[in-house]
């Protein structure tokens, strides 16, 4: 088989891998398995309490794709891919591999033909409600993507911590903070900043509440955001929606401002020149389509809806492979 025929079986069956990668992940192995140790599959099978021989065959097919490794005795090791997969790596993909394969997530996927056709999402049309309303109905599948959320990328709230521009701010709010994990790493460095996270009752019905300089507010930033902020941080929230919706959160964070105050907004950059746009990237930006009838962003795209809203001086203060940095200035 040449090389091509071989790499379009792999990726028209893609769907195999990643479902393998997923139950493996759900099941434990990779966290039961000892980081430097092997075990016979027979073993592993036992203690996570599945069946033997399909532990084996998916086991087999994984290492063949370059997780884990296997001796001729059946015993299972891991190796530095499938070390990823471990929920106490630092790099850890395991709440990645989970929320990807998650029931309401696959099922959403296999509707992209109808969002091809209308132009709606995907999610919607299967479920007959939106991504977040069902996360608050399925609550195995929203603890999946909470985890998944506040681990993010590897470094993530670390790096948009260390690179946002901070001067003059003593106040910040966190609109869509989730759990705070983000404000909590700007806190940790910054002793005289005091924060605040602003989310929905379910999102925050059970976070940690002990850190004295950060309180937690909850309702919609489609109705109001906190006022007195001196900062303003949307992370990972736009590319859920739509524009129209955009514009509606955005112009609740411009009536909770005063002139002059910045917002700070986390996200994917895409590339204004299709050529040099990440293959990552653009799976992304479907991947929001498909969830929420929301995009990945160029910065032009950014700067209208930013200008639309009553921001100016709009810039990219950081550029990351994964996530840029975009500051604008309330009007």
């Amino acid at each position: 088989m040449s090389n091509n025929n071989q790499n379009i079986n792999y990726l028209i069956r893609g769907m195999g891998i990643t479902q393998m990668i997923g139950v493996i992940c759900e099941a434990g192995l990779p966290d039961e398995l000892d980081q430097a140790g092997a075990m016979p599959v027979s073993s592993a099978a036992q203690k996570l309490n599945v069946n033997e021989d399909v532990l084996l065959r998916i086991c087999r097919a994984l290492v063949s794709f370059g997780f884990f490794s296997m001796d001729s005795d059946g015993n299972i090791s891991h190796n530095e891919q499938s070390l990823l997969l471990r929920k106490d790596n630092v790099s850890s993909q395991h709440w990645a591999a989970r929320f990807w394969t998650s029931p309401g997530i696959w099922q959403a996927w296999g509707a992209l033909g109808h969002a091809l056709k209308t132009g709606e999402e995907a999610f919607e049309h299967v479920h007959h409600q939106q991504f977040f309303s069902y996360m608050d109905a399925h609550e195995d599948e929203v603890k999946v993507y909470q985890q998944y959320m506040s681990r993010g990328y590897a470094g993530r709230h670390a790096t948009v911590a260390a690179n946002i521009p901070l001067e003059s701010a003593r106040l910040i709010v966190d609109v869509g903070g989730g759990k705070g994990t983000l404000l909590q790493e700007i806190l940790k460095r910054n002793v005289d900043i005091t924060g605040i996270v602003y989310d929905q009752p379910g999102i925050l019905a059970d976070v940690s509440r002990t850190e004295e300089r950060l309180s937690f507010v909850e309702g919609s930033f489609f109705d109001s955001v906190p006022g007195a902020g001196d900062l303003y941080i949307l992370s990972w929230v736009l590319h859920d929606w739509p524009d129209r919706e955009v514009l509606n959160i955005l112009h609740s964070c411009r009536l909770a401002m005063q002139p002059g105050k910045r917002l700070i907004i986390a996200e994917r950059l895409m590339s204004e020149d299709i050529a040099e746009c990440d293959a990552f990237d653009l799976l992304l930006d479907i991947h929001m389509q498909v969830l929420h009838n929301g995009k990945e962003r160029t910065l032009t795209e950014f700067s209208k809806l930013l200008d639309s809203s009553g921001f100016n001086e709009v810039k990219v203060v950081f550029n990351h492979a994964a996530f840029s940095i975009i500051e604008a200035v309330a009007c």
